[in-house]
């Protein structure tokens, strides 16, 4: 056999051997979906080389997190959210039997959040007051603005801006109808009404006097009302 015979014979085996291997192993190797691509088959061959970088898991998480934050976040509440109105002053308004407040500049008012089926809750709380009640802010100019009303012209440290349906019954807090400068002079002056204020407050927490019925008493003609409870 002459040598040219002997070199194609041995071609022709190592072509025959490749067809093989090819046949039997390569082919079976990439049977699986991500061999069907060049980046899939390179990434076989080559231990990953050529794998996209992936994020780590903390940026993933981190921003998880962000997403989560920013769907669940409540906004917060700005102080001029919790500022109540300008509020309307009335005129011309006069304080009755030199106690009582003008019923028609001082109707009186309640909270509408405050009922009887959650006082337990609210009102019968030690301290609720203090949740309520507003900013001196609020108050100061309107105590000046509500003494021009009545025709008081004396010192403002005479007076209490005062609640007619006291806040520990249920009284609204900033209504300009739940306001009034109540004098701290006379028979009847804002020490009193505060006592009568405590006592209505301990009947209704102790279920002697539902609220409605302190509100009236308060808001009609608290003086009235007080005289006949004995003056506790």
């Amino acid at each position: 056999m002459s040598v040219k015979t002997k070199a194609f014979v041995s071609i022709l085996l190592a072509v025959m051997t490749l067809g093989v291997v090819i046949t039997n192993v390569v082919i079976p190797y990439f049977q699986d979906a991500s061999a069907f691509s060049l980046h899939g088959a390179l990434n076989k061959l080559f231990g990953g080389f050529f794998q996209k970088p992936h994020p780590s898991n903390n940026n993933h998480q981190r921003n998880i997190k962000n997403t989560s934050s920013s769907s669940n976040s409540i906004p917060s509440q700005t102080s001029s959210s919790l500022t109540p109105p300008p509020a309307i002053v009335p005129a011309l308004c006069h304080i009755v039997n030199g106690s009582l407040p003008d019923p028609n500049c001082t109707p009186g008012t309640t909270n509408p959040s405050i009922t009887q089926n959650n006082i337990k809750n609210t009102i019968c709380v030690s301290g609720y007051t203090k949740t309520v009640r507003p900013s001196v802010s609020y108050t100061a100019p309107l105590k000046r603005k509500l003494m021009h009303s009545y025709g008081f012209t004396d010192s403002p440290s005479n007076y209490e801006l005062d609640h007619l349906i006291s806040l520990e019954i249920g009284g609204h807090p900033t209504d300009v109808k739940n306001l009034f400068p109540e004098p701290g002079y006379g028979q009847y002056n804002f020490h009193i009404k505060d006592r009568f204020e405590n006592y209505l407050h301990h009947q209704v927490c102790n279920g002697a006097m539902s609220l409605s019925e302190a509100q009236n008493e308060i808001a009609t003609n608290w003086i009235s009302s007080w005289t006949k409870a004995g003056q506790h």
